[in-house]
């Protein structure tokens, strides 16, 4: 056996949740095309000159060669991040646009068909776009989810923030070689068995979800915005704390977002079951979130809630605190990131098909989350003043819709992505305003 055969020299080995990722990837452009993706918008008061912004954006990525990474597998099967070589520095995609309407739909409608494009290639796995309009301006960070999760993101971009106000050592600690992890097999295994038994409790009742109609393929997503002020979103934190407790604003909102789709569900005659919900947190501090900045590091919780509970909104909120309670204590976020881990060997097609086994082809109702207060806290960018920083993901088919929460500078912004022909836009606007209305 050849010495070193475990050197994690250049190469990140991926989690068990990295290699989930991985699967929704598949699945993803296997329906819409394009992949498991999302976008970072931050909207500018002027626009930014593109030529310095091209110079200064390409000396940056210069110092993550990790970029221009992908996938390879280890002779043990293990997956990892392969770093590019010397000569594998990241190149630059830019697309610059300019739009003659001032409505703000149709800027969202332009940074639409950017979050539907696929990446041109395996190694290619961010894309800037520079938004120009009368009175609007933007810049998206389209990125893979398989390189970073959503605060990961928010804090790439603090770190060319930083790069640009000529900070030295901003890379260092960055976390960039991962252990190969063959080990603990019976803790693994135990875990496995745990989240295999959540999966049948799940999997019990059954899950109510919209149907899927006709093929996705070629169809990507569509997406409404919803930005609050700081008066109103002060005004829904008050609300939070006074319904929900203090500092449980998660629940509250997610409480909202329930009743919501739950309206639009009934009006649609959705058929009979629970509502099972995948909900994304990010429980890391700042300065975790600075290290681990590659990858994917989130905690998975999965919600059931009946229909029964969904009008009176003390009991709703409750459930939600219960289960919340009861998954932290039994570590089953920390049980599905060991779990995951056994999957790792597996190809990704095998994968796609077992994942669809326990719940009947239907992974959720749909998925919620909440990014909590932004890691780029900046206010400015190259002379530009920032006044909104808000997410557009993609949606994992099924379920095809998803609510996703942020927060910037004390203002609340929900984005509802949903798979274009899965809803009328009456029914997008009635879930708009029962939502705000919610809240």
């Amino acid at each position: 056996m050849a010495p070193g055969y475990l050197s994690v020299n250049n190469k990140y080995f991926l989690s068990g949740f990295d290699w989930v990722m991985g699967v929704l990837d598949l699945i993803m452009k296997r329906t819409t095309c394009a992949g498991n993706a999302s976008q970072i918008v931050l909207m500018l008061d002027a626009p930014i000159d593109e030529r310095s912004f091209r110079t200064s954006m390409e000396g940056f990525l210069a110092g993550f060669p990790v970029v221009a990474g992908r996938v390879s597998r280890h002779w043990t099967l293990a997956p990892y991040w392969q770093m590019p070589g010397p000569k594998g520095k990241p190149s630059l995609s830019l697309t610059s646009t300019r739009i003659d309407s001032a409505v703000e739909r149709d800027l969202l409608a332009e940074l639409t068909k950017f979050i539907n494009t696929p990446f041109r290639s395996g190694r290619d796995h961010l894309v800037f776009h520079l938004v120009s309009s009368p009175g609007r301006q933007c810049l998206a960070m389209t990125f893979d989810h398989l390189l970073f999760d959503a605060r990961g993101a928010e804090a790439f971009i603090s770190l060319f923030q930083q790069y640009l106000a000529g900070r030295q050592g901003i890379g260092k600690n960055i976390t960039l070689t991962r252990s190969i992890d063959l080990t603990q097999w019976k803790r693994k295994f135990l875990a496995g068995q745990a989240v295999n038994r959540k999966m049948i409790a799940l999997s019990q009742e059954p899950i109510r979800a919209l149907p899927i109609i006709g093929s996705c393929t070629g169809k990507g997503f569509k997406y409404r915005v919803l930005n609050f002020d700081r008066e109103a979103s002060a005004r829904i934190t008050d609300r939070a704390f006074d319904e929900a407790g203090y500092l449980m604003i998660m629940p509250y909102l997610f409480s909202g977002v329930i009743k919501a789709v739950h309206a639009l569900f009934e009006a649609r005659g959705a058929a009979p079951g629970a509502y099972v919900i995948p909900v994304s947190l990010d429980m890391r501090q700042a300065k975790d979130i600075r290290q681990e900045l590659f990858f994917n590091h989130n905690s998975m919780f999965f919600f059931q809630i009946r229909p029964a509970d969904v009008d009176d909104r003390k009991r709703l909120i409750n459930a939600i605190k219960e289960q919340m309670y009861e998954q932290v204590q039994s570590r089953l976020p920390q049980k599905l990131w060991d779990a995951s881990s056994l999957t790792r060997i597996a190809p990704l097609t095998l994968l796609n098909r077992i994942f669809r086994l326990p719940l009947d082809g239907k992974i959720a109702s749909f998925c919620f989350s909440h990014v909590s207060k932004c890691t780029y806290d900046s206010h400015e960018l190259m002379g530009s003043r920032i006044t909104n920083v808000f997410h557009m993901p993609r949606t994992p088919v099924p379920p095809g819709i998803g609510v996703f929460f942020n927060s910037f500078d004390s203002r609340l912004n929900a984005t509802i992505s949903w798979l274009d022909g899965l809803f009328a836009d009456v029914e997008m606007e009635d879930l708009e305003r029962t939502l705000r209305d919610g809240l």
